[in-house]
C-alpha cells in the first residue's frame, strides 16, 4: 500500500473483534519499524508497555472510565516518555567515532541540566513520534488504531508499576476492527493550517 494511502484510510477506531489476536512475533515485527522512529539527539525516550492479559486490561479499562475498547482489542499499549533520557547517551554513543562521541556528551548534558520542562516536553514530543509510527505501521498490517488521553495517568502508572522517572503520554489500542468507524469528521484545509514565510502570510494554495 502506498504510503497516502495509508495516511487517508488510518482512522480511530474503538470498536474491535475481542476474537482475534496478536502474536509475540507480530508485535515484534511491528516494533522493528517503531523503533527507527526519529528523536532528538537519537535518545529514543520511549518506551511502550504492551498488555495482553485480561485482569490487566480491566484494571486499565476502570482507569480509563470504562472505554470498551481496551478490553476488546488484543493488546493495549501504554506509551511512556523517559524524563531521563539523556542519561542514556553514554550508551548511545558508545560505540559511535571518538570525534563525535565527545563533541555530543557533553552537548547533550548541557542542553537537558536543570531543564525540568524542557525534559518532559521532549520524553512526550519523541514518544509521540514513535507513537505515530506505531499507527501507521499497524495500517499498513491491516491492524486499526486508537490513541486515546482518556485516562488517570496516576492510577495508570500504580497499574503498570511506572518508575518516577517515566511518564504515561498516551494509550493504544492495536487490533483488528469490528464495526465501521464514522466518517471522517471535518479537517481544516491546507490553506488554513500552512502559511507561508509567516503566520500571518498567504495560506497555502498553489494557485
Amino acid at each position: 500500500m502506498e504510503f497516502s494511502q495509508l495516511v487517508h484510510q488510518r482512522q480511530s477506531v474503538k470498536s474491535y473483534d475481542s476474537g482475534k489476536t496478536i502474536t509475540d512475533a507480530e508485535l515484534k515485527e511491528l516494533f522493528e519499524d517503531v523503533i527507527l522512529s526519529p528523536s532528538s539527539f537519537n535518545l529514543q525516550h520511549w518506551t511502550f508497555i504492551a498488555v495482553r492479559g485480561p485482569e490487566t486490561k480491566k484494571k486499565l479499562k476502570e482507569a480509563a472510565w470504562g472505554q470498551q475498547q481496551i478490553e476488546d482489542s488484543p493488546v493495549t499499549l501504554l506509551v511512556c516518555g523517559k524524563l531521563d533520557a539523556h542519561e542514556d547517551a553514554p550508551e548511545i554513543y558508545a560505540e559511535a567515532p571518538p570525534a563525535i562521541r565527545e563533541k555530543m556528551l557533553p552537548m547533550i548534558q548541557k542542553f537537558y541540566a536543570d531543564q525540568t520542562q524542557l525534559v518532559r516536553d521532549e520524553a512526550i514530543r519523541n514518544a509521540s513520534l514513535a507513537a505515530m509510527t506505531l499507527m501507521y505501521s499497524a495500517k499498513a498490517r491491516g491492524w486499526d488504531t486508537c490513541p486515546m488521553i482518556g485516562f488517570d495517568p496516576d492510577a495508570v502508572a500504580k497499574i503498570l508499576k511506572i518508575t518516577p522517572n517515566y511518564i504515561p503520554v498516551m494509550m493504544l489500542v492495536v487490533g483488528y476492527q469490528k464495526d465501521a468507524p464514522r466518517p471522517r469528521s471535518h479537517r481544516k484545509p491546507v490553506s488554513e493550517v500552512v502559511r507561508l514565510e509567516s503566520l500571518q502570510g498567504a495560506g497555502l494554495t498553489a494557485e
